[in-house]
């Protein structure tokens, strides 16, 4: 028996990064307002951290001729596994262009960039949901809310 499909309307949105001369670097596909997703965002953000300052301490202390790029592919293999599971997917195509630590005219990592991209969309996302589901909610508890005391129902 063939399996019947059922079409539902999912909370995934696809989101374009694009470069600034309007290339498409990577395609992406996530919730935003997903309920762990800004956890997991804080969790790769701390990660992102502790190795940028492992990196730098690494590079303080021995001369740059001595440092491998053994080193940085770990450390960027790594992070690519933390974009991974913050995005629930795969997340090579942002790698592609340019390694997790490629400093930025600005001198931001581009992971960095990356990163502050998703919490912005995030904090758009989920504050414009918050704020309509609880105007939604206000139509259904507004009764609740029309009495002396707040009561739907008179109180002697």
């Amino acid at each position: 028996m063939p399996n019947i499909p059922i079409n539902i309307e999912s909370p995934v949105k696809y989101y374009d990064f694009t470069d600034q001369h309007g290339d498409v670097l990577a395609t992406f596909k996530f919730v935003p307002t997903d309920l762990d997703i800004f956890e997991r965002q804080q969790n790769v953000y701390k990660a992102f951290e502790d190795m940028w300052m492992e990196l730098k301490t690494t590079l303080d202390n021995k001369k740059k001729e001595e440092m491998s790029l053994e080193i940085i592919n770990k450390y960027a293999k790594s992070l690519q596994e933390k974009f991974d599971y913050l995005f629930n997917a795969d997340t090579s195509g942002f790698f592609k262009i340019a390694s997790p630590f490629t400093p930025m005219e600005n001198g931001d990592p581009w992971a960095l960039v990356i990163l502050e991209s998703v919490k912005k969309i995030i904090e758009q996302e989920t504050g414009k949901n918050f704020t309509e589901m609880e105007s939604k909610a206000g139509k259904y508890t507004q009764q609740y809310n029309a009495g002396p005391g707040k009561y739907p129902f008179p109180v002697k």
